[in-house]
C-alpha cells in the first residue's frame, strides 16, 4: 500500500508546476595572484540562516561551477581547496529576469601554511574522508593516470580486494554494491566487470565508499561504491573510442564506443561494447582419500568470447524543475568453452598409479539480458520527488558435452549431455521524497520488487546400449518467486559541530522456492526492521570524527537456493539449498581523519551467515559443497590509509589493514570457533617522468587468511603501469603489466585433516600485458549517465 500510494502521489505531483522561481548560480574560481582557474575546488551553497548545505559541487579542471535549481533567498557560498584559504561569500538570489546568476571570477588566496603540508599538487589528495564516506578524487589525480579502467581504480580503494575474475570484497567479508551518481547499478560479477572495464577513468570525477550505509539505502547494500561521473558543461556532441588488448597465453580485445549529444532540452547517449578473444582459468586439488589413496585433480578451462553490449538513453528536461529519463540496454554473451580435467590417483606413497582419467567438457553458455529503465525527477516547491522503475529480462542457455575416458586405455567410461534453461524476470518501482523541515532535512520512500526465476536442467547419460537416456537422479526443475516491499524514513540535522542522520527502514519479504522435480515447496514470509544512525563531529576544519551504526539483511542469491549440481570435476561439485535463511548484520564503525590521513575501526555480528561447506563420501570419493547457514560470526577490522610525497616527481599512497573473524561452524558434530586474524597491505608509487609520462608501481599482499574450515595461503601481486597523452590530450595511451611475478593464486587448505585432507588452488590467468588506446573527439564535455539497475539483478546471475 505504501508504494501504491507513493506512485499515485508521484503522478499527481508530476503535473504540478513549482510557483517559486528557481535559477542557476555559476562562477569561476581563480587564483588570486595569476587569475588562473583552480580545478577541483569544493563549492558549497549554505543557508545563511543556519548554514545547512543546500547544494554542493566540485569545479571542473578550469575552475567553472554551476549550481542549478536554486530558490530565491540569502545564501553563503563556501569555497575550499587544499593549498588555498577557505573563502566565504554572501550570495543573494532574488527574482531575476533571466534564469542565471553569474558571479564572475571568484579569486582564492594561497595558504602558505597548507602548501608546506603533504598534498598532491594541483588538486585534491588521492584519498580523503568526508563525513560517512571515503572519497577517491580521480579526476586530474596522478595516482589514477595509469589506470586502464574503473576496475583498476577500485584496486586502490583501501580495504577493497579485486579478485582475478573481477569480484569485489570490502574489508575481507562484504560484497559492495556499485552505484553511479547515487543510483544503484548492481550486476552479476561478470557483467559488472564488463561495465567497469568499459568505464574510462577520464569519465570519473570521484569514487565514494560508504562502508556502513544508512536506512535510506536498500537493506541488501552492506557497503556501497558510488562512482561520480564528470558533469556535462556545454552543448553539442562528444565521442570516445577505446581499445584494450590483453595478452598472456591468450589474447582478449575489448572495444568500446561512447557517443553523447546534448541540446538545451535533451541529452542523448549511446554506448556500444564488443569483446572478442579468449581467457583462461585453472583449478587444482590434492585430496587424500579414505582408502589412503591420493587423488590429484587438474582442471584447465579456456573461454572464447564473442560478447556485445549496448545502452541507449535520452534525458529530457520537461521544465526547469522536471526531468524524465529513459534507458534501454542489452548485454549478450556468446561463448565457446572447453574444460579439460584429469583425475590422477596413486597409492599412499604417491609413487604407484592406481587410476588416471581425463574429462573433456565442451559447452556454449549464452546469455541475453534486456532492460528498460524509466525515471522521473521533479521539484515541487521545496520537495524533491524521484521515481525509478525498471523491467529486466535475463535468459541463460547452455549445452554441455562431457566425456570421461581412461587415459591409459582410451576406453570411454561415462558420457553426459546437459541442457540448461534459466529465465529471470524482474520488475521494480521506487519512489523517494525529500525536503527541509525546520533546521533539518527529511526523506521518505518506498520500493517494490517482484522477481521470478525458472530453471530447468536436464541430464542425458549414455547407457550400455550406446544410446542416451534421461538421468532422473540429476535432472531437475526449480522455480523461485520473490516479493520485496520496503519503506523508510530518515532525518538529518546539524547541531553546531555535530551532524546527525537517523533513519529506520522496514522490508517485508515473501518468497516461494519450488523444487518441482523433488516435489518440495519452501515458503518464506518475514518482516525486518533496520535502524541506522550516523554522527559526524567536526573537531576542526581539517579533522573529523565519525560514528555509525546500521542493521542490514542479506538474502540468498538465486544460485544459492537452486538445488542443481554444478561440477568442477566428475567427483567434485556444489549444490544449492532452497532452505537457506537470510542473514542479518549489525555493524558499529568509528573513523578519524586529518586531511588525507584516515583511520577506520569497525566491529559487529552477523547471524545466520550463509556459506558452503564440503562433504566427503568415503565410498564414492565424491566431494560436494553444500550451502547452509551458520549460527553466527563476529568480525572486526582496522584500516589506516595515508599518502606521502617524497619529491615533486615521486608520490605514494599506502593502506594497512587488520581483520578479525570468528565463525561458529558446526561440522560433523563439532562446533569450530577459530579466531582468524588476517592482514593486508597495499601501496602505489607514482612517478612523474619527462615528456608527460606517468609510471605507477602497485602492490598488494594479504596473509593469515582463512575461515572456520579453511586456511588460505598468503597471496600478493605486483602491477606496473605507464601512461602518456598525445595530440593535446585527445589520444591517451596506457601500457599495463599485471601480476608481474605470477603470484596471484588462491590456495586453500582444509583445517581438520582427520575429516578431509585436501587442498585447492584457483588461478585466474591474471599475469598479462595490456595496451589501451583511447581517443576523444567532438566539442561537448557531456558525460553519459549510466544505466540504473536494481539489486535483484545482482542476485539473478547463475
Amino acid at each position: 500500500m505504501l508504494v501504491r500510494s507513493c506512485l499515485i502521489f508521484s503522478l499527481l505531483l508530476g503535473a504540478h508546476i513549482a510557483s517559486q522561481a528557481q535559477i542557476a548560480v555559476k562562477g569561476k574560481v581563480v587564483d588570486g595572484k595569476n587569475s588562473q582557474g583552480i580545478g577541483f575546488v569544493t563549492v558549497r551553497l549554505l543557508s545563511s540562516r543556519d548554514s545547512i548545505p543546500v547544494k554542493e559541487q566540485v569545479t571542473d579542471s578550469t575552475g567553472v561551477f554551476e549550481l542549478r535549481n536554486i530558490l530565491n533567498g540569502k545564501y553563503l557560498l563556501l569555497l575550499s581547496s587544499l593549498g588555498h584559504q577557505e573563502l566565504y561569500r554572501e550570495v543573494l538570489v532574488a527574482n531575476a529576469v533571466q534564469d542565471m546568476l553569474d558571479l564572475g571570477n571568484i579569486p582564492m588566496t594561497t595558504d602558505p601554511g597548507l602548501l608546506n603540508e603533504v598534498v598532491v599538487t594541483g588538486g585534491k589528495p588521492a584519498i580523503q574522508r568526508m563525513a560517512d564516506r571515503l572519497v577517491l578524487n580521480v579526476a586530474g589525480n596522478r595516482f589514477f593516470k595509469t589506470a586502464t579502467n574503473a576496475l583498476d581504480v577500485f584496486r586502490k580503494i583501501p580495504g577493497l580486494e579485486v579478485s582475478g575474475d573481477g569480484a569485489l570484497l570490502l574489508s575481507g567479508r562484504i560484497t559492495p554494491a556499485v552505484f553511479v551518481d547515487g543510483k544503484a547499478v548492481p550486476m552479476s560479477p561478470e557483467e559488472l566487470q564488463n561495465y567497469l572495464t568499459s568505464l574510462s577513468p577520464d569519465m570519473i570525477e570521484s569514487v565514494e565508499v560508504i562502508a556502513n550505509p544508512s536506512a535510506q539505502y536498500d537493506a541488501e547494500h552492506k557497503a556501497i561504491i558510488d562512482i561520480k561521473l564528470k558533469r556535462d558543461r556545454t552543448l553539442g556532441w562528444k565521442g570516445n573510442v577505446s581499445t584494450n588488448i590483453q595478452q598472456n597465453a591468450y589474447t582478449l580485445v575489448e572495444n568500446n564506443l561512447l557517443l553523447t549529444y546534448k541540446t538545451n532540452k535533451i541529452a542523448y547517449t549511446a554506448r556500444l561494447g564488443y569483446t572478442v578473444g579468449s581467457n583462461i582459468y585453472q583449478y587444482r586439488a590434492l585430496q587424500h582419500l579414505a582408502n589412503t589413496n591420493i587423488m590429484a585433480t587438474k582442471n584447465r578451462r579456456s573461454m572464447d568470447n564473442d560478447n556485445f553490449n549496448f545502452q541507449l538513453g535520452a534525458d529530457y528536461t520537461i521544465k526547469k524543475d522536471q526531468r524524465i529519463e529513459i534507458l534501454l540496454r542489452a548485454y549478450q554473451v556468446n561463448r565457446k568453452m572447453h574444460a579439460y580435467n584429469t583425475l590422477h590417483t596413486t597409492d599412499s606413497s604417491a609413487k604407484n598409479m592406481v587410476s588416471h582419467t581425463n574429462t573433456h567438457n565442451y559447452y556454449d553458455p549464452e546469455q541475453d539480458n534486456y532492460a528498460v529503465n524509466l525515471n522521473y525527477m521533479a521539484r515541487i516547491g521545496k520537495t524533491q520527488l524521484q521515481f525509478l522503475s525498471s523491467l529486466v529480462n535475463i535468459s541463460n542457455r547452455q549445452r554441455e558435452d562431457i566425456q570421461t575416458r581412461n587415459t591409459l586405455t582410451g576406453d570411454l567410461q561415462t558420457y553426459w549431455k546437459t541442457i540448461l534453461k534459466n529465465d529471470i524476470f524482474i520488475r521494480t518501482a521506487q519512489v523517494d521524497l525529500s525536503g527541509n523541515a525546520g533546521k533539518g532535512k527529511w526523506s521518505v520512500g518506498g520500493r517494490f520488487a517482484f522477481t521470478t526465476t525458472w530453471n530447468d536442467l536436464r541430464y542425458d547419460t549414455l547407457n550400455t546400449g550406446n544410446s542416451f537416456e534421461l538421468d532422473s537422479s540429476r535432472t531437475n526443475s526449480f522455480r523461485y518467486d520473490e516479493y520485496v516491499t520496503a519503506g523508510y524514513a530518515s532525518y538529518e540535522r546539524k547541531f553546531k559541530k555535530f551532524t546527525i542522520i537517523a533513519g529506520l527502514r522496514a522490508e517485508h519479504t515473501h518468497s516461494t522456492a519450488d523444487a518441482v522435480t523433488l516435489k518440495e515447496v519452501t515458503n518464506r514470509d518475514y518482516l525486518t526492521w533496520l535502524p541506522s544512525v550516523n554522527v559526524t563531529y567536526a573537531i576542526s576544519e581539517n579533522q573529523q570524527l565519525h560514528f555509525s551504526y546500521s542493521r542490514r539483511i542479506t538474502r540468498p542469491v538465486f544460485a544459492q537456493l537452486n538445488p542443481f549440481r554444478f561440477y568442477f570435476s566428475p567427483l567434485n561439485y556444489w549444490v544449492g539449498n532452497p532452505y537457506l535463511l537470510p542473514s542479518k548484520t549489525n555493524t558499529l564503525s568509528i573513523s578519524y581523519s586529518q586531511k588525507a590521513f584516515t583511520v577506520s575501526v569497525s566491529a559487529g555480528r552477523e547471524t545466520d551467515p550463509m556459506t558452503r561447506y564440503p562433504e566427503y563420501d568415503p565410498v564414492t570419493n565424491i566431494l560436494q559443497y553444500l550451502g547452509r547457514n551458520l549460527p553466527y560470526n563476529d568480525f572486526a577490522s582496522i584500516e589506516v590509509s595515508f599518502p606521502l610525497t617524497v619529491t615533486k616527481w615521486w608520490r605514494m599512497s599506502h593502506t594497512i589493514g587488520g581483520y578479525y573473524l570468528k565463525e561458529q561452524t558446526p561440522y560433523h558434530n563439532v562446533t569450530y570457533a577459530i579466531p582468524i586474524k588476517r592482514h593486508m597491505v597495499n601501496g602505489s608509487h607514482v612517478f612523474s617522468l619527462p615528456k608527460g609520462c606517468t609510471f605507477d608501481i602497485y602492490y598488494n599482499y594479504r596473509y593469515n587468511q582463512g575461515s572456520g574450515l579453511y586456511i588460505i595461503r598468503p597471496i600478493g601481486n605486483v602491477d606496473l603501469g605507464l601512461q602518456k597523452t598525445w595530440f593535446k590530450g585527445k589520444l591517451n595511451s596506457k601500457f599495463n603489466f599485471y601480476d608481474v611475478f605470477n603470484t596471484f593464486e588462491v590456495h586453500y587448505i582444509f583445517r581438520e585433516k582427520s575429516i578431509i585432507n585436501n587442498q585447492l588452488w584457483h588461478w585466474f590467468g591474471q599475469k598479462k600485458a595490456a595496451l589501451t588506446l583511447s581517443y576523444s573527439f567532438g566539442k561537448s564535455t557531456h558525460s553519459a549517465r549510466q544505466s540504473k539497475q536494481n539489486e535483484e539483478e545482482n542476485r539473478a546471475s547463475m
